[in-house]
C-alpha cells in the first residue's frame, strides 16, 4: 500500500526498474521494502524530524550505529567507545573512560539493538529538569544536569534535559571537554 499526499505522482516500469516520481511538494507515507540496490535523484529529502520519545527506557530517534561486539549492555545507558574497538560504560572520573565517541545503548547488543550516537532518546535514569544543560556523572553510563567538580574529573555536554521524570533528553554529546583541575 502506498499513499500519496499533495501532487500528481507517476509509477513507470521498465524492465525489472520501477520509478516512482512526484512533483515538489509530493509525500509518499509508509514502508519501502527491497532487494538489491535503490537510488536516488533530487535535490529535496525533506525534514529530518525527531518527536521527544515515550518513558519506556531506551525508546530513541536518531543516528543509530551497529558495533563493536558487545553485550550484556543496558538499554538506556550511555556508553564510551574504546581503543579495542568495543563499548564500556561511560565515567567522567577519567578522560580514558569518556574522551572519544560516546553512544545511549538501545539494547543489550551493541551489535543487535544499536548505539544512540545523537538524538532523542530515554535514559535508565533522570539526570535533571526540563531545559537543563546535561554533563556525563561521575556515576557511570549516567547523565546529569551538574558539572563534575572533583580533581581530574570530566566536564562534558552530552545534551539537553526534555523530560523532569521519564529520563528523555537530546543526546548530542560535545567533541570536547576539560579535565578539572581542583
Amino acid at each position: 500500500v502506498i499513499n500519496f499526499d499533495n501532487g500528481d505522482v507517476t509509477i513507470t516500469q521498465t524492465g525489472n526498474n520501477l520509478a516512482i516520481a512526484g512533483t515538489t511538494g509530493t509525500s509518499f507515507v509508509g514502508h519501502i521494502t527491497a532487494s538489491g540496490d535503490i537510488s536516488a535523484s533530487g535535490n529535496y529529502i525533506g525534514n529530518r524530524e525527531f518527536s521527544k520519545t515515550s518513558n519506556t527506557d531506551a525508546t530513541h530517534q536518531g543516528d543509530i550505529v551497529y558495533f563493536g561486539g558487545t553485550t550484556s549492555m543496558t538499554a538506556g545507558k550511555i556508553y564510551h567507545y574504546k581503543s579495542d574497538g568495543t563499548w564500556e560504560l561511560a565515567d567522567a572520573d577519567a578522560v580514558a573512560n569518556c574522551d572519544g565517541l560516546l553512544a545511549v545503548a538501545l539494547g543489550t547488543a551493541s551489535d543487535t539493538n544499536g548505539m544512540l550516537l545523537r538524538g532523542t532518546v530515554t535514559l535508565d535514569h533522570d539526570p535533571g529538569a526540563v531545559g537543563d544543560v546535561l554533563f556525563l556523572s561521575t556515576t557511570a553510563g549516567q547523565a546529569t544536569a551538574t558539572a563534575p567538580s572533583g580533581n581530574t574529573d570530566i566536564v562534558r555536554v552530552i545534551g539537553y534535559c526534555l523530560d523532569a521524570s521519564n529520563g528523555q533528553i537530546w543526546f548530542n554529546p560535545s567533541s570536547t571537554f576539560v579535565e578539572v583541575s581542583a
